[in-house]
């Protein structure tokens, strides 16, 4: 019951801020949604179904790609941020990051 419970609280983060995206218009607000799903959404789902299903091969996957989602999130998003404000010209190329 409680692996559902997180499911559900996972998935229903990542529509909320699929749909609040669709809504947006501007990249840095659609990109701090997108940063809510990979960090709170994605690994309550994770945490889910490594409950559901119990500590098996699959599991360790998930809890990997957990992991590895949750080290790289951060990066890609100011990566992302960096390049929307160079092309906006709000930052110059050529500065330090």
């Amino acid at each position: 019951m409680i692996a559902w419970l997180l499911v559900f609280a996972g998935v229903s983060v990542m529509v909320c801020c699929a749909m609040g995206a669709a809504v947006l218009h501007g990249v840095v607000d659609q990109l701090h949604l997108l940063s809510v799903t990979t960090s709170v959404g994605f690994p309550l789902t994770g945490l889910g179904l490594i409950l559901y299903r119990g500590w098996t091969e699959a599991s360790a996957m998930i809890a990997v790609i957990i992991a590895l989602v949750l080290l790289t999130a951060p990066a890609m998003s100011a990566a992302t941020a960096r390049l929307t404000a160079q092309e906006a010209g709000v930052v110059k190329a050529d500065s330090p990051p």
